[in-house]
């Protein structure tokens, strides 16, 4: 699987406190796409991702081949997933509150797992991802967030959530409590044909909209192969965010399957 990471600082920060890794897992069968948005004063939130990104890699690295038989794997990869999920956030905690200068730091956390023709997927804040086709594009995680809560119970629009007030608000996060669950999805990518995976932080999501992310991953150049030219494509996005205001840290991950 063709994959391709990018970060960037913003037009308005002084510190980038987003992290991200792919690696490919198991042999080689599997590919891993992982983006934490860290929180915290001075380089706390910096030190939170980067810790959280390294904790989840770790663990999934660690764990042993998945079963062969399709129907053991769906519950063998939820749990290495959940686990690598509470391992990283177990470090964050204890980091917190064994430094004084790290105390309150933590990060959002979104990772997928691409095994065979299936994505997996868990999440924790409102670090997102898509999948995108040129027929449909869906986010497949749920944003742990206020203005999500606040949809949710149907208190506000749509279209009001766009420009809420305290939407950088986030009612979970990695490493603030010495206990968290993520949320997990599994999607059959062989039911959507071929198309893109987008994880990426709220510095890309709250500046631009799904439309033109879908937009700017099918109008990127192509390489020799046909295939897309991800490393352009991201440039694209992160370029997006940034006439946008570029208020916060902006990080893309991008799979093409």
């Amino acid at each position: 699987m063709k994959f391709c990471g990018k970060s960037d600082i913003g037009m308005q920060r002084k510190i980038n406190q987003d992290n991200f890794k792919c690696l490919s897992l198991w042999g080689g069968e599997a590919t891993l796409l992982i983006v934490c948005d860290g929180m915290g004063g001075h380089k706390a939130g910096e030190i939170a991702s980067s810790r959280a990104v390294s904790a989840f890699c770790d663990k999934m690295v660690a764990s042993p081949c998945i079963s062969e038989t399709p129907s053991e794997q769906l519950g063998e990869i939820r749990h290495t997933m959940i686990s690598a999920a509470k391992a990283a956030n177990s470090l964050i905690y204890r980091m917190s509150n064994d430094f004084d200068e790290l105390s309150g730091m933590g990060t959002t956390l979104v990772a997928g797992l691409i095994y065979q023709d299936q994505l997996f997927c868990v999440n924790i804040g409102d670090s997102r991802l898509y999948i995108m086709t040129e027929a449909e594009t869906r986010q497949i995680t749920h944003d742990h967030s206020f203005v999500q809560y606040l949809l949710d119970y149907g208190k506000i629009t749509p279209e009001e959530a766009k420009t809420y007030p305290r939407k950088n608000v986030i009612t979970q996060a990695v490493g603030i409590n010495p206990r968290t669950e993520a949320d997990f999805f599994c999607v059959r990518l062989n039911d959507w044909g071929s198309g893109y995976l987008l994880l990426c932080t709220d510095g890309l999501s709250n500046y631009v909209t799904p439309e033109q992310m879908s937009k700017a991953l099918y109008s990127a150049p192509k390489c020799e192969d046909g295939t897309t030219n991800l490393d352009l494509a991201a440039d694209k996005l992160i370029s997006l965010a940034n006439a946008a205001g570029g208020a916060d840290n902006i990080t893309a991950v991008i799979a093409q399957f």
